[in-house]
């Protein structure tokens, strides 16, 4: 039998793999070095809300109250046993915004400021929202009428009562650009007060900016304690009942902490007290340990840079404001870029503490109302927001970078070809992409598009008119890209005013090369 030569072999092209990675669950990461974040977090999450399983983006807002004149700075809440209302304030006067749609006459006028602290308190005569702003006479509201309560105080202007708080069964107030807070006696909303200096208490000075009621139990009882912040960052924690009565208050501890952003710097979660400074947003138990040091215990820690970023350019500005929104998952921070004007939210999860930064809703102040969320603008409107699939008619656009990805590959770089998002929508949605590669920061160049109505709203739009509902269907068509490099990201926006949209991974189509 005769031998057959050996062929040579022929060299082989590169051979095409596919890669998945998974929708940035992990929130958005203002903290780690961008070669080492983990492949669940993103560089930039804007308008995407990350949940337990996927990334969906954000519901819109509509307008709900109208016919204010000028920015809308306090919305406060009437919360008695019986009944509910929702004020707004704006300009120099006070609506009922309860209801959607115009407003009609202020129900208080002739007002000096709009940015206005409140609290809900009941005694045995009533519930009342009292509510002060450090230029008028604080006022409150029993259900039906407005009252200007008669004050007096040696060496007080009750018009300077600044922040009100409730305290073990007391109103306490703070005394506008001084280290004095004012209390009554308990359960009461009139009369005689009485003042406590704390100059002596904080040796860096300033003023006091705002008080709470930090429970070390989560429940009410002995282990209350009254919470006063100053200007200077620094916290004086008392505990007791009467400061009258040197036994039954007492000093447990002064300590320091960042300097915090605004009046409305502070928001009570479960037992404890998240405070906004210029370090961060850090729960009071953390702060008072280590806060100036250690940033790891501040709830913002992963997106450290963005807060600090915030702070140093825009914590002058009037409109920072904590607020939980517990139907949503949420625990918004609300950050003016500028004032009066435009505002972005920085956004956590409060199941999976994750990050996101929203835009589009240049809101002043904010509202939780009969479990809803709404916020006041800048144009004399108060906005139901977490609802709908646009901003007002606008597009809401989703703007994302998750982190970069090797892919399991360091070392060796790839030819990136094609990539498909793998979305979940009641409609077609076409994202925009750019492909970013070894840390590229590249915008997509191409128009976001969506086609559909996702369907008609129940007893609400008109019969035979609207499009049914339709189901929500996988979206998962392949784009073209062309890159080389080590790692990768894909820079996607979507647009839509009409559709909901979810994330749930993007799949990859890259030849690797060898080792350079």
């Amino acid at each position: 039998m005769m031998l057959q030569p050996l062929r040579a072999n022929r060299a082989r092209g590169p051979v095409a793999v596919g890669r998945s990675t998974p929708a940035p669950t992990g929130g958005w990461n203002r903290r780690d070095n961008i070669a080492a974040m983990d492949p669940a977090d993103a560089v930039l999450l804007d308008n995407w809300f990350p949940e337990t399983g996927r990334v969906r983006l954000r519901r819109g807002h509509v307008s709900h109250a109208t016919g204010m004149s000028g920015p809308i700075e306090s919305l406060m809440t009437y919360a008695s046993p019986t009944a509910q209302k929702m004020f707004a304030a704006a300009g120099t006067a006070i609506y009922d915004a309860s209801a959607s749609g115009a407003v009609g006459a202020a129900t208080l006028s002739g007002l000096m400021n709009a940015r206005w602290q409140y609290v809900n308190f009941g005694t045995s005569g009533g519930h009342f929202l009292y509510i002060v702003n450090g230029e008028d006479d604080p006022r409150y509201f029993d259900g039906s009428t407005w009252t200007t309560p008669t004050i007096t105080g040696t060496g007080l202007a009750p018009a300077n009562l600044i922040h009100v708080n409730v305290f073990k069964r007391r109103l306490f107030f703070i005394e506008d650009g001084t280290l004095r807070f004012w209390y009554f006696p308990i359960t009461t909303i009139a009369g005689e007060i009485a003042d406590f200096n704390l100059a002596s208490v904080f040796p860096r000075g300033g003023y006091l900016v705002a008080m709470g009621t930090w429970t070390r139990d989560a429940g009410d009882g002995v282990d209350d304690l009254a919470v006063f912040v100053t200007s200077e960052g620094e916290v004086a924690i008392y505990q007791g009942t009467d400061p009258a009565d040197a036994a039954a208050w007492a000093l447990v501890g002064v300590f320091h902490i960042g300097r915090p952003i605004g009046r409305r710097c502070m928001v009570k979660i479960g037992a404890d007290l998240v405070v906004i400074t210029e370090d961060g947003f850090y729960p009071l138990s953390v702060a008072i340990q280590n806060a100036r040091f250690n940033d790891k215990g501040a709830i913002s820690d992963k997106i450290v840079g963005a807060v600090t970023e915030a702070a140093r350019t825009h914590g002058a500005k009037f409109g920072w404001q904590p607020i939980l929104y517990p139907r949503g998952n949420m625990l918004l921070f609300n950050i003016p870029t500028a004032e009066n004007s435009k505002a972005v939210q920085f956004v956590a999860n409060t199941n999976t503490k994750a990050w996101c930064r929203f835009v589009g809703m240049n809101a002043n102040c904010w509202e939780v109302f009969n479990g809803d969320l709404y916020f006041g603008g800048n144009d004399g409107k108060v906005y139901k927001a977490d609802t709908g699939a646009s901003d007002n008619g606008a597009n809401i656009v989703g703007d994302a970078k998750p982190a970069f990805n090797y892919f399991g590959a360091r070392g060796r770089q790839k030819r990136f070809t094609m990539v498909r998002p793998m979305l979940v929508s009641n409609g077609n949605v076409a994202p925009a992409v750019a492909l970013n590669v070894d840390f590229q920061d590249r915008a997509p160049q191409s128009t976001p598009t969506f086609s559909g109505s996702g369907g008609f709203a129940w007893d609400a739009s008109p019969w035979d008119t609207t499009p049914w509902t339709l189901s929500e269907q996988i979206l998962s068509d392949w784009q073209s890209v062309n890159g080389v490099g080590y790692c990768a990201s894909l820079r996607m926006r979507v647009a839509t005013n009409a559709l909901d949209v979810y994330w749930n991974a993007t799949d990859w189509l890259m030849e690797p090369g060898g080792p350079l």
